[in-house]
């Protein structure tokens, strides 16, 4: 799986790195083969005065090296968690697994036993207990141990032979691996948290001479696992002077904690060979981080490719509601200025001499009027103006079903622009009903 996502970042690097790289004119041919109609139909319509492939090639890029480099990220982090997973592999050698250190946390790893006789495999997770202490080098320990009590539990106390104030019984020792058991034969006097009772001393005062104190035996007893020791010291405490049937991995996981504790001393643990006369090997089995990583990576990657076709349909929308607005103010600047007697070409250039004017003043672009700036254009290279504006009212989008104009209106505009033989039709929508649909 490390190769596979080494694999995929690589790719993806060069991928993006080759398109980056790739001339102008090749970027087109190439782009132009993820381009669909609807595509290039928004973007025509967002950029009109623009040039469409060149556009439609830079939208086209822009989604493919977002999504490749999303890939890229994906696929390194992926890479490097699952180059993190094979650093903590704790199989060594197909059937050996290092314990913890001495007084350490037990081991648990996943594995995969398989039957390589008759096929088949299972899942179990074992749990590798710490390495053990031989008994002597714990005999040793608890020999040093026994000088650290000694100094201990006097607290601000002189020595044992003159215990005044409470004293401190530790449960542990740092830097050894006992459990410490406390009793003494009087825990009426001095309990197991080394406290003693002054009103019980006081009491045995009344009763007897306790001048020279009160001798008591303290024992505490040093655990390990099954290693028990004890140490045995006497106080004098004196009143305070200031006052069935198993499966494979059932089977096998008893086999594994039966050496495990049996080989507790040794710093490896080595797994059994056999489950009775199944010879079994191991494979050890880490979690699904990495391949979650890279699926979520893909979806990211996908999503925010498919995101770039929806802003460009937002896009569109934007664009027909803003032709629908501006539509009414247009229609009525088209009837005053026949009522001054221009001719359509003369109001196409006079409002696009307008539409320059606000633009250059800082005013935000308004797509009717790039429109019309287009229709401009072309009949200056040429084009007849019936042509000119039938292209016009294609780009603007699709024709109201209110086709019938107000017959006075339509006659007079055909009037005044008889001498250059166009035909001009003003219609006359229902006050409900835009002319341009979005």
């Amino acid at each position: 799986m490390l190769i596979l996502y080494g694999s995929v970042m690589v790719t993806a690097l060069v991928a993006a790195a080759v398109l980056k790289a790739m001339p102008q004119d090749k970027r087109i041919r190439f782009t132009s083969r993820f381009l669909s109609e609807r595509m290039m139909s928004g973007i025509r319509k967002t950029d009109p005065s623009g040039d469409v492939l060149k556009t439609c090639s830079e939208f086209v890029m822009h989604k493919l090296m977002v999504a490749l480099l999303v890939v890229c990220a994906g696929s390194f982090f992926t890479f490097m968690y699952e180059l993190k997973e094979l650093g903590t592999n704790e199989l060594i050698g197909g059937n050996r697994i290092m314990r913890n250190g001495y007084g350490e946390e037990p081991k648990r790893v996943k594995l995969r036993v398989s039957d390589e006789d008759h096929g088949g495999s299972d899942v179990i997770e074992v749990k590798i207990s710490e390495r053990k202490y031989t008994d002597e080098e714990l005999d040793a320990m608890a020999a040093q141990t026994e000088e650290i009590i000694y100094d201990s539990v006097l607290l601000e106390n002189g020595s044992l032979d003159r215990i005044c104030s409470d004293m401190y019984f530790p449960a542990s020792i740092e830097g050894y691996p006992f459990r410490l058991a406390w009793r003494t034969d009087d825990p009426l006097l001095i309990n197991n948290r080394g406290v003693i009772d002054r009103e019980r001393l006081d009491r045995l005062g009344k009763d007897k001479d306790i001048s020279a104190g009160v001798l008591t035996g303290i024992h505490v007893e040093l655990v390990y696992e099954d290693y028990l020791k004890e140490i045995d010291f006497y106080a004098r405490i004196y009143p305070d002077e200031t006052d069935n049937e198993l499966t494979l991995a059932q089977f096998m996981d008893r086999l594994i904690r039966e050496e495990d504790e049996a080989t507790r001393t040794e710093e490896y643990v080595r797994l059994p060979d056999k489950a009775g006369d199944i010879r079994v090997g191991y494979e050890q089995l880490h979690d699904n981080g990495a391949v979650i990583l890279m699926v979520m990576t893909l979806i990211l990657s996908a999503g925010l490719f498919i995101r770039e076709d929806k802003e460009l349909d937002n896009r569109v929308k934007d664009r027909d509601k803003q032709l629908i607005a501006d539509y009414p103010g247009m229609v009525n600047k088209f009837v005053l200025f026949y009522s001054a007697g221009l001719t359509t070409r003369g109001i196409i250039s006079k409002l696009c001499g307008d539409y320059r004017r606000k633009l250059n003043e800082g005013e935000e672009k308004r797509y009717l009027y790039e429109e019309m700036l287009i229709c401009e254009g072309r009949m200056n290279e040429g084009l007849g103006e019936l042509s000119a504006y039938e292209g016009f009212a294609a780009r603007c989008g699709r024709r109201s079903r209110y086709e019938a104009a107000v017959p006075d209106a339509y006659d007079a505009a055909r009037c005044a622009d008889h001498s250059h033989g166009t035909r001009i039709y003003i219609i006359q929508e229902l006050e409900e009903e835009p002319l341009c649909e979005a």
